[in-house]
């Protein structure tokens, strides 16, 4: 199957002009709702039928099989089969509709193997979302060229991006529930094959942005995390909090940190950008947690447009498959990783002038559906590959209080040639459990973890 690639570099061609105005004009917005949903995406299938019209998501799906205590992410799509795989030896063929990241994957492992399924666009929004976003295409606006968003509140900011600023901050805003606490293995597979265990942690997501009272953008932070690191045994006890801001102008983003060790909180501000994650095994760094994290100051973000790409999607295979059965010896078993056509938004970054960091350019493939980043390559000062990295989502149903999508990533070095993955749920680990209110707030504070880690 031959896939036509959908480059909308004709829409909007003046406002792509880097640092143009952000909020769209009332003539432009009308499309949101009609040819274009409320959130951003394109209405209507893929001309040839492989990507389906959107007809609001996973809670408008009937007969939905209810989840247990052994099976918290039951799959709807259980009885499915792949339409067709791609291998090493097929690549070629379909090499419009795959990432660079993935191709260089299939140079690297001739075992490397997509299997396709049929495409589902699961992402649910409620209404006061929906009626937000559409509110915030006329009157969100940029900080700057990036350091942040004004005008907008409880929806996507620019549901018609008109740079790649807006698609990243988009990225950033995009929906989850106010409040969600979460418990995930991590596990990182070195050259040999060989298996670390990088522990059990326990996030807290607090979302002042997505609070349904709310009726403007949040002073200071849009999201608050917690992270209660409980094993490995060297590193347990620890507690982030991580505050992330509106406003970039206005106040950086803020690390606390407490450690069992000295029995103090710290504010660590080196947690940022290139630095390496000591809890992920130095294998990411900070500004990749999640596909991608924190100021967007050192690259230039240009919107190349929407294609449509074979990316992981609906990856209730992941969850439900047994980590020895998941983690291959140098990459994850292609029978536990289900590959869906989508339209994505493509991100080109490229590093300013003066500015440091270990990489020169990085690309990412932004879901038209949920704006959460499918999908990233990232390139050394020499021009080669550095690492590749492919979130795994669901969208969690069952057992959550509040539909959710998942937050499984990971990153392929290819310099190094292991592989990590994080917030990992596998058959009989790990929870996600969500509200549609926010928790106490109080409970978020650097005072707060230090009196946890205390007692």
């Amino acid at each position: 199957m031959k896939i036509k690639n959908l480059l909308f570099v004709t829409l909007f061609t003046s406002g792509w002009a880097y640092g143009a105005l952000a909020a769209v004009s009332p003539s432009q917005a009308q499309q949101l709702g009609t040819t274009l949903t409320p959130f951003g995406a394109q209405q209507a299938g893929s001309a040839d039928g492989a990507i389906p019209p959107y007809t609001g998501g996973i809670v408008a799906m009937q007969n939905l099989p209810t989840g247990n205590a052994t099976s918290r992410y039951p799959d709807p799509f259980a009885n499915e089969r792949p339409l067709f795989s791609i291998t090493a030896s097929n690549a070629a063929q379909y090499a419009a509709e795959l990432t660079p990241g993935t191709h260089a994957l299939f140079s690297r492992f001739s075992d490397f193997r997509i299997d396709v399924y049929p495409t589902h666009r699961t992402m649910s929004y409620p209404d006061w979302v929906l009626k937000n976003s559409i509110k915030n295409a006329t009157s969100a606006q940029m900080v700057g060229d990036s350091d942040g968003v004004t005008g907008a509140y409880g929806g996507v900011p620019f549901p018609i991006p008109q740079n790649g600023n807006e698609v990243m901050w988009n990225s950033n805003l995009a929906y989850a529930p106010a409040f969600c606490t979460e418990t995930y293995q991590n596990y990182l597979v070195d050259t040999s094959g060989s298996v670390t265990d990088l522990g059990t942690i326990t996030s807290d997501y607090v979302e002042p942005y997505y609070d349904s009272n709310a009726t403007a953008l949040p002073k200071n932070f849009y999201r608050y995390v917690k992270v209660d690191l409980h094993s490995p045994v060297n590193e347990a006890g620890s507690i982030f909090l991580i505050e992330y801001p509106v406003d970039f102008t206005k106040t950086d983003d803020i690390t606390w940190f407490y450690s069992p060790g000295t029995r103090r909180v710290r504010m660590a501000p080196e947690f940022k950008y290139d630095t390496p994650v000591a809890s992920y095994g130095g294998a990411i760094d900070w500004d990749e947690i999640e596909m991608f994290y924190g100021r967007m100051d050192k690259f230039d973000y240009h919107l190349v447009g929407e294609k449509e790409m074979v990316v992981p999607y609906n990856d209730y295979k992941f969850a439900n498959t047994t980590v020895d059965g998941l983690l291959g010896p140098h990459t994850l078993n292609p029978d536990g990783v289900r590959w869906e056509r989508h339209r994505v938004w493509v991100v080109d970054a490229t590093l300013k002038s003066g500015e440091r960091h270990i990489y020169s350019r990085w690309t990412f493939y932004v879901d038209e559906d949920s704006w959460r980043i499918l999908a990233s390559e990232s390139y050394d000062h020499s021009g080669a590959f550095y690492r590749v990295g492919f979130a795994y989502p669901n969208q969690n149903y069952a057992d959550t209080g509040a539909v959710s999508l998942s937050r499984t990533f990971g990153f392929y070095d290819l310099s190094k040639g292991d592989y990590q993955v994080a917030f990992a749920h596998t058959r009989g680990n790990g929870f996600l459990q969500c509200s549609t209110t926010l928790p106490n707030m109080n409970e978020y504070t650097p005072e707060t973890i230090g009196a946890e880690g205390i007692r």
